[in-house]
Parts: C-alpha cells; structure tokens; sequence
C-alpha cells in the first residue's frame, strides 16, 4: 500500500489585503469549474467568455478587466489576493440569470456595512470619501467630485499596492462580493506570502487535511493599535487608474474602456 500524501498545511491570513495573489490560475478555474471558454476567433487581449456570453474577461499588461453586455467594466491587476476576483467574477456569472440583481446600481450601502461592522472606519480625505481599514493598509474609496468614477478597493504597505476598481455603472452586488471575500482570511502556503507583509500579521497553522480545523490569523494587539494610530491612510494614496487599454467586450468588437 502507498503512503499516503502528507497533509498540505497553509496559514490563514487576516487580513486578507496582505496576502498576496498566491499563484492561482483564474482562467483554469473559470473554464474547469464554470464553463468560461475562449472563442476561436477572439482578440488578444480576450481571455475568456462567460457560457452565456455575457461577460469577457481580458487582460493587458498585467491588468484585467471584466465588461459586460450591459456596458459596465470591473478592473484590477496580478497582486489582488486571487479569492477577491474569483469572487467577483463568479458573483457577476451568477447575475446573469438575475436581471435585477444585475441593474441595482452600485451604491456601496452594504459593502459599507459589513466594513464597519469588522472594525473599519469611515471618513473624508483629500476629495475622496473612505472607509479604511483597523490596520489602515486598505480602503474603500469614492471620489466626491463629479463625474464620478466609481468605487475603487485599493490596498497598500511598504512596497506593492493593488487596486480593484469598479466604473460607476457596476452592479451594486459586486462589490459586496468583494467585499465578502476580502474580510475572510485567505489561506496560502507561508512561503506564498509577499515577504514584506509577513511580519503584519501572526498566522497560526491550518492543517487541510482530514481532521483539520481552521484557525483564524489574527494581528497582535500590540501591532494593530500602533498601525491604527498612524495617520489615516499613511500608506494609501488616493487610487491612481491604470490607463485605458483596448479590451474586447460582449456587446461588441475592440473599443476603449468605459472611464
């Protein structure tokens, strides 16, 4: 008899915003797990259609971007934590059968909630409203002057800053997606985690193989409250967009991204 395979043993990371992407294949588990495929005859930049083909999932210079039929776009590059664009995208996959839940407009009422029930707070800054994060590593920023682009979720320490942004005519029910799937820790490999983020938080081991339990990462005390003291946001600036890059969308041939 063969011996069995040793137990993968991860860490669960609280918060998730410092976790790293963890080298998941995004457009594996979209095509293995949901039935996403890529046409024959599409362009570069596409990566994957949805089965119903209502959604298009491309990228560019290592930047995605998900566009609907209904002429909204979500964006966000490589170092997003990979649960929070699985999350998203397969929130969008599931609205497709959902007309109403698709055309809600995005207002942030409930990501705002869950964000200030886990301890974040909320405030003005710099022309943008936020809500930031216990650590103040990570926000939920809106631009108050008009046009308004719409949300970003932007997250930053020393070095690295990731940013998933949503154009103001997104459904409300992706960024409460994200929101979910960012407020619960994220399991990854110690040796997964960004280097410069691995003293943030104390990760106690998770063993995922038969009889193992999940066991919460939790920042110390002592560090939490000396981050919560800093400046608000010392380590965020006001999101910066990516450049607009030609994406191919559902409705139609290559054009420019909706801003």
């Amino acid at each position: 008899m063969l011996a069995a395979a040793p137990p993968r043993t991860d860490v669960p990371v609280r918060p998730a915003q410092l976790a790293g992407p963890d080298g998941t294949d995004l457009p594996f588990r979209l095509t293995s797990e949901h039935g996403w495929y890529r046409p024959f005859d599409a362009p570069a930049a596409l990566v994957l259609t949805s089965p119903q083909e209502g959604l298009a999932l491309n990228r560019q210079h290592r930047q995605w971007s998900l566009t609907s039929t209904g002429g909204w776009t979500v964006r966000f590059c490589d170092r997003v934590p990979a649960e929070v664009p699985y999350a998203l995208v397969t929130a969008a996959q599931k609205a497709e059968a959902d007309p109403a839940a698709a055309a809600a407009p995005i207002t942030g009422d409930r990501a705002t909630a869950l964000l200030l029930a886990s301890g974040w707070s909320g405030f003005n800054r710099d022309g943008y409203r936020l809500v930031a994060a216990p650590d103040r590593r990570a926000a939920l920023s809106w631009a108050e002057s008009a046009p308004d682009p719409g949300p970003a979720l932007t997250a930053a320490a020393e070095t690295g800053v990731w940013t998933v942004h949503f154009s103001y005519n997104a459904p409300d029910h992706l960024l409460t997606a994200t929101i979910v799937a960012l407020l619960h820790p994220a399991l990854r490999q110690p040796d997964q985690i960004p280097e410069h983020f691995r003293d943030l938080a104390r990760s106690a081991p998770l063993n995922t193989g038969r009889g193992g339990g999940e066991s919460v990462a939790r920042p110390s005390a002592a560090r939490m409250h000396g981050m919560a003291s800093h400046p608000a946001l010392r380590h965020i600036s006001p999101p910066t967009l990516p450049p607009a890059l030609p994406h191919f969308s559902p409705a139609g041939p290559t054009r420019p991204r909706p801003c």
